[in-house]
């Protein structure tokens, strides 16, 4: 590695945040939106943006359909993962309101094992608390903290997408999959 290499490396290793300072930041960012933003769909629109900003897809992706990720081809692993997105950005989303208060806590301090770390934190808006944790890696060794999982009220949208997708790959196939994966797209964005 250059000179320049290292020192670019360092660079980028000491701005990029710590993950419970990343969840910080993005809730802050969060809270400015609901704060300013005075339509729901508006909300949903910035708040789809912090969440592509802090989250690594293509791992959300790999891990959940894991065991049939090998089998599919650049193509298909790119349309899984598009769709894919769509689906958490919309289950993920609908949970936020303009002119709602938002509130975040901390439950625990972060646990780190084996390179990966759980933030846990409460998010109550309006009447609502929810528990939200978020599971982080560094997709490269010099790189900024991404999420890889969401886990909502005790329920990892990684594992609960993992068991679904894994029946309907192994008895309807990948076409299936995508196919159904658009529809509860569609579903979720008519129910708003």
């Amino acid at each position: 590695m250059t000179a320049l290499a290292t020192t670019l490396a360092l660079v980028a290793s000491l701005q990029a945040p710590d993950p419970k300072t990343l969840v910080d930041q993005k809730y802050a960012e969060i809270q400015r939106i609901v704060a300013s933003d005075k339509t729901d769909d508006g909300v949903r629109t910035k708040v789809t943006a912090v969440l592509e900003s802090m989250t690594d897809f293509n791992e959300f992706g790999r891990l959940t359909i894991k065991k049939y990720w090998a089998g599919l081809s650049p193509e298909q692993r790119a349309l899984f993962v598009d769709r894919y997105r769509q689906l958490i950005h919309e289950s993920y989303v609908k949970h936020f309101k303009a002119n709602k208060e938002l509130k975040v806590t901390h439950r625990n301090p972060p646990i780190e094992r084996k390179g990966k770390v759980l933030v846990q934190t409460n998010v109550t808006s309006g009447e609502t608390t929810a528990e939200v944790d978020y599971k982080l890696h560094r997709p490269t060794a010099d790189g900024p903290w991404r999420a890889y999982d969401i886990v909502i009220d005790e329920v990892s949208l990684m594992l609960s997408y993992r068991k679904q997708f894994g029946k309907i790959l192994k008895t309807d196939g990948f076409d299936a999959l995508v196919k159904k994966i658009e529809d509860k797209v569609a579903e979720k964005r008519a129910e708003r």
